[in-house]
């Protein structure tokens, strides 16, 4: 059975998760990993978001504290940032992600944006594509943009759930992502994605890797359904980051 080395994207009950970092841990050792990431969201997510992205301080510094009472088995700081504008700014500035093990960063539909127009663009019309009769071209070529564009502008360890209910060019993002050493996800979370489009994705050469974007215990390392579609997409598995062959 293949093993994984970490899960680098979980939710604690910091942001919209149910569990506290500890519960997480011990659900990660439980999967036989090495690490996990705390990857809380952004304060500018409408759902569940951080107060502020000071408070992510405040929990690197929780994760150092518990870090030297583990043997084995490390926690790793991070934050999973939501973009918030058409030139990829993200709602956690560089001076607090720079101080953290991990930068995330993704598209989600219901965030408060930094302008009227960007959450015209963002959030209402990938909220309301069919409604409004907005082409998916249209849509997705502002996603795209905008998410190519936060990966170049911020170097992210990874993006997050590409295409999960605001599409995008595949192609193009991949591509972004292999150029600027961002890996692309496969989220077993939500399991949206299809080994057709990992297959497209894997064509521009972009490292991937496999994460749970868990918000409860029962699923923190449960990253099997993601390597079951990266096979069927004929991905190699020396191309998965977290993967030990």
């Amino acid at each position: 059975m293949a093993r994984f080395v970490g899960d680098y994207h979980t939710h604690s009950n910091y942001s919209d998760g149910k569990a506290t970092i500890d519960e997480i841990i011990t659900a990660a050792k439980r999967r036989g990993l090495r690490e996990v990431a705390i990857t809380d969201h952004g304060p500018r997510n409408l759902v569940g978001g951080l107060k502020s992205p000071e408070k992510l301080l405040e929990v690197a510094r929780e994760i150092q504290d518990i870090n030297e009472t583990l043997e084995d088995f490390k926690v790793l700081s991070g934050v999973e940032a939501n973009i918030i504008g058409e030139r990829g700014q993200i709602d956690v500035p560089p001076e607090i992600y720079e101080k953290l093990d991990l930068l995330i960063i993704g598209l989600h539909p219901l965030v408060l944006a930094d302008s009227l127009g960007n959450f015209w663009n963002l959030v209402l019309k990938n909220q309301a594509r069919q409604l409004l009769k907005i082409g998916n071209s249209q849509v997705a070529n502002f996603n795209t943009k905008t998410l190519a564009e936060a990966c170049i502008k911020h170097q992210p360890f990874a993006i997050s759930h590409p295409g999960l209910g605001m599409p995008i060019d595949i192609s193009e993002v991949a591509r972004v992502c292999a150029q600027n050493g961002v890996a692309y996800e496969i989220n077993c979370g939500h399991l949206f994605q299809t080994p057709g489009e990992l297959k497209v994705a894997a064509r521009e050469g972009v490292d991937f890797v496999i994460n749970s974007d868990a918000h409860f215990t029962e699923t923190v390392g449960n990253l099997e359904p993601g390597l079951d579609l990266a096979m069927k997409a004929g991905i190699d598995k020396g191309k998965i980051k977290n993967l030990l062959n």
